[in-house]
């Protein structure tokens, strides 16, 4: 069986990673493979091992909405965000291809970043070609997009406490 990628990173294999936000059931990356016209797109990830979103606790579905407002807030702030997009898919048949429950939040503010956010394998093949198999960001451009989100992730932690 292969490893999960996502259960490395949470284990602390976090080299090339840009982590927006941690606490103790969650944790949130910036995708370094996809990015919109204004931001990154981060994966919401449950620290614990569920196959998908429909497998949460109890604790982690109470704890994943006020998540989701609090990033949400930190992509309006930090991107100058109209809007955001929350998907997640639950098995291959849907287009899930890493069994490990995460919710993407992508930040829209054109037709461009929707249909980054509708058709991601599409968006991908194109990038794969243009840049000869390697799809990852700049990985400069991602930590300065990464860390504008943390900043008012952090800001937006603090306000609440």
């Amino acid at each position: 069986m292969e490893e999960c990628r996502f259960c490395k990173i949470i284990e602390g294999d976090r080299e090339n990673e840009e982590i927006i936000f941690e606490d103790d059931l969650f944790i949130i990356v910036a995708d370094k493979y996809r990015q919109t016209s204004i931001g990154s797109i981060c994966l919401l990830i449950p620290k614990k091992h569920y196959k998908n979103i429909l497998e949460l606790s109890d604790d982690h579905s109470k704890r994943l909405i006020p998540i989701l407002k609090n990033i949400n807030y930190a992509m309006q702030k930090a991107y100058n965000c109209k809007a955001i997009r929350i998907w997640t898919a639950v098995n291959k048949e849907a287009g899930q291809s890493i069994f490990h429950c995460h919710i993407h939040v992508v930040p829209c503010n054109s037709l461009k970043d929707r249909i980054i956010a509708s058709f991601p394998g599409i968006y991908d093949l194109k990038r794969r070609i243009l840049r000869f198999g390697n799809n990852q960001i700049n990985s400069k451009k991602n930590f300065e997009l990464a860390d504008k989100l943390r900043l008012e992730m952090i800001k937006q932690h603090h306000n609440a406490y």
